[in-house]
Order: structure tokens, then C-alpha cells, then sequence
């Protein structure tokens, strides 16, 4: 099995946009991150299927010092994003980047 892996970015908060075509991220798979900033980030992919139920994830995470720099890298099934992909930034500097697809 073969997966195409893009990048998408953004800085401070807001939806996360693919890096070559600008698109917004949506329903996909987020495999790894890099971000620098000081502070609790949030990302979230979550939308409510036709019975109401949510579907989707959030990653949470924490750097403690504007040097700080995070590169996580996760499981090889990553994790499923459902909906428009956004960041919540603890500054208007804080950048993310994720690798998806």
C-alpha cells in the first residue's frame, strides 16, 4: 500500500491549509506535526454524522518555552481527522505544520 504524503500549515490559529494548492485540510489522516510556540495547542477534526454522533480526533499538546520546537511523529495508521482540520494556537507566532495524507 502506498500513501501520498502532503504538508500543511499554519500560523497562529485557524483551519490548516495545504502548502502547495492552498486548499483547506479535510477529512484525512494526520501522520506527524511540527510546531514551535509557547503553550497549549489544540487541533481538532470532528464533525457530527446525520444521527448526531461525532466522529473525528483532537491532539493536545504542550511546549513550555518560546525556543521550544515539537516533532512528533505518530503510528503508522496515524490519526483520522473528520471535517475541516483547525488549530488552536496559544499565540498569533505559534506555527504547525502537519504531515497528512
Amino acid at each position: 500500500m502506498s500513501t501520498n504524503i502532503r504538508q500543511g500549515y499554519v500560523t497562529g490559529s485557524g483551519a490548516v491549509l495545504d502548502v502547495t494548492t492552498n486548499v483547506t485540510l479535510e477529512n484525512t489522516i494526520i501522520r506527524g506535526l511540527f510546531a514551535t510556540g509557547a503553550g497549549s495547542f489544540l487541533i481538532t477534526g470532528v464533525s457530527v454524522d446525520p444521527y448526531g454522533n461525532k466522529t473525528g480526533n483532537t491532539i493536545k499538546f504542550n511546549l513550555t518555552s518560546v525556543v521550544d520546537a515539537s516533532d512528533i511523529m505518530l503510528p503508522e495508521y496515524g490519526i483520522r481527522m473528520d471535517g475541516v482540520v483547525k488549530v488552536s494556537a496559544p499565540t498569533s507566532t505559534a506555527t504547525v505544520a502537519l504531515f497528512y495524507g
